[in-house]
């Protein structure tokens, strides 16, 4: 699919009343926002499902183990802190413990008088190699309310997320481009289909910039998905299965196909969940254990 983009002078200008507020400054004149050049679907009803920020207040931690031939699994770690009383995330913390003692992945989340989300700011501290990295997303209304993008900023890349609706305000289609500064414009697609009642994601279809294409049809259980309304870019690795910000059930199967191969070879991935009790999870993994790699998820270990 060939799309032609403008590309505008959108840039988010960091200013002095920024600085007040504790948000960092940004270097990249040098880059631009990009819009698409053609209209995206508006719902009749609002739901901003993206913009909420909440999660199940009783997830403090996710650890994500993959178990492969190593003598130790790899693993990835979430901490999540939240607005008093609420289930809205304030701190998202992320680690990669085998760097733990080095490096850490901050995300502060700020909401507006609505409470949506109005900006994410993500600092990545390595106290090892001395560096940081920080990333600002701020999400962008229209004057009715409704989410239309999610735009990052960072010193050398920008990205943007543009949202197109169902008229009930569920999202049809996500359209997102990453990039730094000498590279065009170049917007992939993922499109959503729901089941008959818009209860879970059914089917997503994935276009590249590229063109390369998948599909995935998606199966689920009837217990409630707590990372529901947990999202912050297309691009950012969360501990959840699928298109699980978007729909009300845990997904236990996944058949991806890959569109572009003649033979239209199909691949099918299996998950299991497991409840403390009816309401809270414990755990999620693989089916099969005897899978290579074989990846486990823990909630709050």
């Amino acid at each position: 699919m060939k799309k032609f983009f403008i590309v505008t002078a959108l840039l988010l200008l960091i200013s002095c009343d920024n600085e007040d507020n504790n948000v960092p400054e940004i270097d990249n004149n040098n880059l631009t926002h990009a819009e698409l050049d053609f209209e995206l679907d508006e719902p009749d009803i609002i739901l901003n499902e993206l913009a909420l920020g909440k999660l199940e207040r009783n997830i403090n931690s996710v650890l994500r183990q993959m178990f492969d031939n190593f003598p130790e699994p790899e693993e990835r770690y979430w901490e999540f802190d939240y607005i008093e009383n609420s289930d809205r995330i304030s701190k998202m913390t992320f680690y990669l413990p085998h760097y733990s003692d080095c490096e850490k992945d901050v995300y502060q989340f700020s909401y507006n008088s609505k409470s949506l989300i109005d900006m994410v700011i993500s600092t990545r501290t390595n106290l090892c190699l001395e560096f940081e990295v920080i990333k600002i997303y701020t999400f962008n209304y229209e004057p009715n309310g409704l989410l239309k993008s999610i735009y990052m900023d960072n010193d050398f890349f920008v990205e943007e997320n543009y949202f197109g609706y169902y008229q009930n305000g569920k999202i049809k289609e996500i359209y997102s481009d990453h990039r730094n500064g000498g590279t065009e414009p170049g917007f992939g697609v993922q499109r959503f289909y729901y089941d008959s009642t818009f209860t879970n994601v059914i089917k997503v279809e994935h276009i590249s910039s590229s063109n390369s294409r998948y599909t995935y049809q998606y199966f689920y259980d009837d217990s409630i998905n707590p990372f529901k309304d947990v999202f912050i870019a297309a691009s950012v690795f969360m501990p959840y299965i699928g298109p699980a910000y978007l729909s009300e059930n845990n997904v236990i199967k996944v058949i991806e196909k890959n569109e572009n191969n003649i033979y239209g070879n199909e691949f099918e991935y299996e998950y299991l969940f497991n409840y403390a009790n009816i309401n809270k999870l414990d755990s999620y993994s693989d089916k099969d254990e005897t899978k290579v790699p074989y990846i486990l998820y823990s909630i709050n270990q």
